[in-house]
C-alpha cells in the first residue's frame, strides 16, 4: 500500500485572508491526491496553488487513511483529487493494485460524513468522483457522479467546452471556457442538484458541473494544461469559495 503523505501549502502572501478568517488564521483546505493515470504530484500542487491564492492554508494528503486522520482538526473544505477506488473488473489494473486500490475505510466515511454535517465544503475535481466505488454514501454526498459499468468517457482526450449555468454564485459572471480533458458521460446525477456547467464536445452535450449543498464537483481537470486553464482554474477558485462559505471577490 501507498505511503501516506501529507505537506502544507502557503501562500507567500499573509494578506490574502478571507472575511471568516480569524485573525491572521487562513480557512484550512485539505486536497487528497493520489492514483493511477495522472500526474497526481503536479495536479495536487497545482491545486495547492489555486487554492492558495483564495486564502486557504492547504494540506495535501496521499492516502484515504491519511485524509480520515487529518479531519480529526475540522477543516473548512475538503478537496478530492484523487483515483482511489478497489480496482475490480479488469485485468489492466492487476500491476497497480497492491499500491493504489482501497476499500472505504469506516473511520473515513465517518470523517467526510461529519465533514459534510456541519456545512464545511467540498469539492470533487475529475476523478474525485469515481473514488470509493464500495461506498454508496460517496456519490450521495456529491449528488452523482460515476458508475461503473455505465459512465464512460472516450478513449482519447477531447476538446470540451464548458457553458457556466447562470443564476447561482459559483458561475454568476464566468465565461465558457474549452479545455482538452476527458468529457465524463452517463453519470449519475442526482435529482435536486444544481447543474453548474453544461459541457459540450464531439461526443454531445452532458453536465460538467454540479452543486449539491456545499459540495461541487466538476468532472474536468485531467492534467495540468487542463486545471490550470484560466477559465478552469477561475471555476476552481470560485467553487472553492462558495463551497467553504468564503465571502468576498475571487482573487486572480
Amino acid at each position: 500500500m501507498s505511503a501516506a503523505i501529507s505537506w502544507s501549502w502557503m501562500a507567500p502572501s499573509p494578506t490574502a485572508c478571507c472575511a471568516r478568517c480569524r485573525g491572521n488564521e487562513r480557512m484550512r483546505a485539505l486536497i487528497l491526491s493520489g492514483g493511477i493515470y495522472h500526474d497526481f504530484d503536479r495536479l495536487g500542487s497545482a491545486l495547492a496553488g489555486i487554492l492558495s491564492a483564495q486564502g486557504f492554508r492547504c494540506e495535501i494528503v496521499t492516502h484515504p487513511d491519511a485524509l480520515a486522520a487529518a479531519l480529526a482538526e475540522p477543516a473548512d473544505l475538503v478537496a478530492v483529487q484523487a483515483l482511489r477506488w478497489r480496482m475490480l473488473g479488469h485485468e489492466k489494473y492487476e500491476p497497480f493494485r497492491a499500491d493504489w486500490a482501497y476499500q472505504a475505510q469506516p473511520d473515513l466515511i465517518a470523517a467526510l460524513e461529519g465533514h459534510v454535517a456541519r456545512g464545511a465544503g467540498l469539492l470533487a475535481l475529475h476523478t474525485g468522483c469515481i473514488c470509493f466505488d464500495d461506498w454508496p454514501g460517496w456519490l450521495d454526498l456529491l449528488g452523482g457522479g460515476w458508475v461503473w459499468g455505465q459512465s464512460f468517457h472516450a478513449p482519447d482526450l477531447e476538446p470540451v467546452t464548458a457553458t457556466p449555468v447562470p443564476g447561482h454564485p459559483v458561475t454568476e459572471g464566468l465565461a465558457p471556457f474549452t479545455v482538452t480533458d476527458e468529457h465524463y458521460r452517463a453519470l449519475r446525477l442526482d435529482p435536486g442538484v444544481t447543474v453548474l456547467a453544461e459541457g459540450h464536445s464531439p461526443a454531445g452535450d452532458f453536465p460538467l458541473a454540479w452543486a449539491k449543498g456545499r459540495a461541487v464537483t466538476l468532472t474536468t481537470g485531467h492534467d495540468l494544461a487542463s486545471l490550470t486553464e484560466p477559465g478552469q482554474a477561475a471555476f476552481i477558485a470560485r467553487a472553492a469559495r462558495w463551497a467553504a462559505g468564503m465571502t468576498g471577490e475571487t482573487r486572480a
